[in-house]
């Protein structure tokens, strides 16, 4: 195995077979489970688990898709068993992935005159439309929209967004069961973790309701208000389908449109 292998983060004593029963576990699977979505015998993956066998390749890719691992961490189970990596993770600015980069400007463009962002995985804002860019400068001011924004700290902090979201305990509250479960979905990402640590430290957050087998529904509605201008917003977050780099498959495009008519026709004075 191999220097990085050892310094990934998260990885145990017993790698391979720590991070399969954990996954397992997450999954509420058995072996017999796990052993017949992956197509080996429950006898080989108990090997696995025990160490008593080493993985092929071939097998882990396959107990990687049977327990529907993302790239990020179906790489970290491929240096855990000593291989090297499967998935790319490349910026948005190369070459490789300029095919996607093109239909998400185009998304983003097709969206005006209503807001849309891209976010990574840890809820940075990567690329903004006019729309949310109009928005955002109305509310928070441009000397604020050239410094780096995060959509989760931007509505949770109480110098950002909160003053302005008339329904901020109802609106932080999805947010927060949203960004907890995404982080303890991705137990070996340190960075996604440290981010969700950061975000528990802000002040007055409201006390949500954590379900560990529930998903997240779709955003709530938000209500923004600055002086007389108020504006609904409802959300919706759309991913990237069958990726094969990390960084795509990590995207959030979160598209918001308008909760009722006087939003929609202030959404379209601003572009005008």
């Amino acid at each position: 195995m191999d220097s990085r292998s050892n310094q990934h983060a998260g990885v145990p004593a017993n790698p391979v077979g720590d991070l399969l029963r954990g996954w397992r576990n997450r999954r509420a699977m058995s072996q017999a489970d796990l052993a017949f979505e992956a197509g080996i015998s429950i006898k080989h993956l108990s090997y696995v688990e025990t160490s008593k066998a080493v993985a092929s390749r071939e097998i882990l890719l396959q107990l990687a898709s049977a327990l529907g691992l993302s790239l990020r961490d179906r790489n970290a189970l491929l240096e855990s068993g000593g291989f090297a990596r499967q998935y790319g993770e490349r910026d948005l600015s190369a070459p490789e992935v300029a095919d996607a980069k093109r239909a998400i400007d185009l998304l983003l463009r097709r969206h005006e005159p209503f807001p849309a962002i891209v976010t990574d995985r840890r809820w940075n804002v990567l690329q903004a439309n006019g729309a949310a860019t109009r928005l955002m400068t109305m509310l928070l001011g441009a000397e604020r929209m050239a410094r780096p924004l995060n959509h989760m700290r931007m509505f949770l902090s109480p110098d950002e967004l909160r003053p302005y979201v008339e329904n901020w305990p109802k609106v932080a509250s999805a947010l927060l069961v949203r960004a907890r479960h995404e982080a303890m979905a991705a137990p070996l990402d340190l960075a996604l973790l440290s981010t969700w640590r950061e975000l528990l430290k802000l002040p007055d957050l409201p006390v949500a309701q954590f379900d560990e087998h529930e998903t997240p529904g779709p955003l709530c509605e938000v209500r923004l208000r600055k002086g007389d201008v108020s504006v609904g917003l409802i959300g919706a977050v759309l991913t990237l389908g069958t990726p094969q780099d990390v960084t795509l498959q990590e995207l959030r495009v979160e598209m918001f449109m308008p909760a009722d008519e006087a939003s929609e026709a202030i959404l379209v004075a601003l572009a005008a």
